[in-house]
This record gives structure tokens, C-alpha cells and sequence, in this order.
């Protein structure tokens, strides 16, 4: 598999998630992100994981290519001073055109995230910002395109309050309950892209900004 590589330097490299590929190292024996990265530069590269892409989600990522930039970029992350935005497909349409979407989540042993009471023990809050770019009808239904912003980064953050809020994800099975028996090939394709990624860059403090169009 050919990644597409959209910067590199000595410090990092920004890069695309493909659909279906582990954005750190697993235990199958699947290919995933780091295992790509080190066959483009080399078995024994060092590959610094600094956030992280749900398997079935595409998008832009960047990597530490030494454990110093590494750090530095993972204490950005926490600062939330690297900014990063998604677009998704939703089955339905928000009241609102823009709106800030705030819950508290926690995630189960089976790879599942709930939405609970914040009272509840190992609930974490989840905020997000959404804006409508776009909404048509199809059959009996609105599909609506969603620019989203992360104010925190939780375990299908996205997915999980889409859906609570009433306009799950186009082609979620997990968290869409309209998907549950359904099996055409449209809907099997999880319609989330992380397309947008802006950083300084961990040396020389410059601002970097990336970004790809979503295709779906």
C-alpha cells in the first residue's frame, strides 16, 4: 500500500490514514500506520504516535519522527493547541445549522462508548462544535454534510454523540440503529474524514496547516 505523504522533514511526517488501517501498531497481522511508515523509511525508523484515527476513519495525521518532537507535539495535543476537523455524513438534520454538542461519555470493555450521567463512574465530558455545509433528501430521509470541530478527544467521540443527538453517521454500524440490518454497500463504508490538521512544527515553531477533501 502506497501512503500519501503530504510533508516531511527530519522532525516529522504528516501523512493520510487510509479507511481501514490501525493508526498505531497492533497485535494482528494486519498492516497498520506504523508498520507503513517504517517500510517508507526504513524497518528501523523511530515512529512516534502523538493521536490517534478510529480503524474505519481516513484522514490526515502527523507522526513524530524522534522521541523529541514526539513529546513536544504530544504536550501540544494536550494543550489542545493542535487543532484538527472533520467532515461527516449524517443520517438526519440537526435543529440547528451550528450548535456546540456537550455530554459526558464512557467508554465499555467491548469497544463501545455510552452516553451517561456525569455522575456516573469514569465518565469523561465530551464537546464538540458541528456546521451544516450541506443537506439533501434521499428516499424518505435527510443526508447531511457536517464540519466538526473537537473540543475534547474521546473514544468515538464523533460517532457516539451524533447518534445521541439524533443524526447518527451515514454507514456507522455500530452506533446508527437504522444500519442495524442493513447491508448494501453504501451504507457499509463509515462516512467520517479527518480533513484538516494545523500544528507548529515541534523545532522551529513554525505554523502548519494541511488539509484534503472528503470523498463521500
Amino acid at each position: 500500500m502506497n501512503l500519501k505523504i503530504l510533508y516531511e522533514d527530519k522532525d516529522v511526517i504528516v501523512t493520510v490514514k487510509p479507511r481501514g488501517i490501525s493508526s498505531q501498531s497492533s497485535n494482528s497481522f494486519e498492516e497498520d500506520m506504523v508498520s507503513l511508515l517504517k517500510k517508507h523509511m526504513g524497518k528501523d525508523a523511530y515512529v512516534g504516535v502523538i493521536h490517534r484515527l478510529d480503524k474505519p476513519v481516513y484522514g490526515i495525521m502527523v507522526y513524530g519522527k524522534n522521541k523529541k518532537a514526539t513529546e513536544i507535539l504530544s504536550n501540544e495535543l494536550r494543550k489542545k493547541n493542535i487543532e484538527k476537523a472533520y467532515e461527516a455524513l449524517v443520517d438526519g438534520l440537526p435543529e440547528s445549522d451550528e450548535g456546540e454538542l456537550t455530554d459526558f461519555i464512557k467508554k465499555l470493555d467491548n469497544n463501545v462508548s455510552k452516553v451517561v450521567e456525569k455522575s456516573t463512574t469514569g465518565a469523561k465530558e465530551a464537546v464538540l462544535k458541528y456546521k451544516v455545509l450541506e443537506s439533501y433528501k434521499k428516499d424518505d430521509r435527510y443526508i447531511t454534510r457536517l464540519r466538526i470541530n473537537l473540543i475534547t478527544g474521546r473514544h468515538h467521540q464523533i460517532r457516539l454523540q451524533c447518534a445521541s443527538h439524533g443524526f447518527p453517521l451515514y454507514g456507522d454500524h455500530k452506533y446508527n440503529k437504522r444500519l442495524a440490518n442493513v447491508k448494501t454497500d453504501e451504507d457499509k463504508v463509515l462516512s467520517l474524514a479527518a480533513v484538516n490538521l494545523s500544528f507548529k512544527h515541534p523545532k522551529t515553531g513554525m505554523e502548519l496547516n494541511y488539509k484534503i477533501n472528503a470523498d463521500f
